[in-house]
C-alpha cells in the first residue's frame, strides 16, 4: 500500500512567466519569492499617494541613462521575480533583461504588506546583493534604509542587511551609491 504525499512545488522565473503569457495570472497581482507565488494586496490611498509623489522625484533624480522603473517585474533569481513599487537601473530604457546588471536601488511603498516587504521580500534582495533597500513604512511614517547585504548565518533564512537606518519626516534620505542625490521623507510620503 503507498501513501500519497503532499509535495511543495517550487516555481521557477520561466514557469511564472509562462504562467501569466498563458492567462493564468489574469486578475491576479501575484509575485515570485523563493519559488512561492504571493498574492498583492489592492492599493489603497497612501501607497497610491506615495508612489505618485516619489516617481517625479525619481525620474528628475536619475535622468537619462538610468531605467526608473514603476511597479514592474524584477528578475532577480531563477526562482525570484518579485513586483518592487520601484527599482532604478544605471542603463538606458529598454535595455534587454538578459543584459540588466543589479538595480542602483528598490523601494517597497509598504501599507498592509509590511512584514512581507521585511522579511521575504527583504532577505529576496540581500540574496540578490541589492546595495540600497527602501521600504517606505506608511503606518508607522518613515522610511527605512537598508544596506550592506550579508547572511551571518550562513542559512538561506539569514540573509538581511548589516546597515539598517530610519529616516522619519523632516530627514533627507541619501543615496548609497549616488551621495549627492538626496530625497526628502516629506516629499515620498503620503
Amino acid at each position: 500500500m503507498s501513501t500519497a504525499i503532499a509535495k511543495r512545488i517550487r516555481w521557477t522565473v520561466k514557469d511564472y512567466f509562462r504562467m501569466s503569457k498563458a492567462g493564468l495570472l489574469d486578475n491576479h497581482r501575484v509575485e515570485l519569492l523563493n519559488g512561492e507565488l504571493f498574492q498583492m494586496p489592492a492599493q489603497a490611498t497612501p501607497h497610491m499617494a506615495s508612489i505618485s509623489k516619489t516617481s517625479p522625484l525619481l525620474f528628475q533624480a536619475f535622468g537619462a541613462g538610468h531605467w526608473v522603473i514603476v511597479q514592474g517585474t524584477l528578475v532577480l533569481s531563477r526562482y525570484g521575480a518579485p513586483e518592487p513599487d520601484f527599482h532604478v537601473f544605471d542603463v538606458p530604457i529598454g535595455t534587454p533583461r538578459n543584459r540588466l546588471p543589479l538595480p542602483l536601488l528598490v523601494i517597497e511603498v509598504s501599507d498592509s504588506t509590511y512584514l512581507k516587504d521585511s522579511g521575504p521580500k527583504l532577505r529576496t534582495y540581500a540574496r540578490a546583493g541589492i546595495p540600497d533597500y527602501w521600504i517606505f513604512n506608511l503606518p508607522r511614517n518613515r522610511v527605512e534604509v537598508y544596506r550592506q547585504p550579508a547572511n551571518p548565518t550562513g542559512t538561506p533564512r539569514g540573509w538581511g542587511y548589516a546597515s539598517i537606518d530610519v529616516k522619519t519626516r523632516g530627514d533627507q534620505v541619501v543615496r548609497l551609491l549616488r551621495p549627492q542625490l538626496s530625497f526628502a521623507v516629506d516629499a515620498m510620503l503620503p
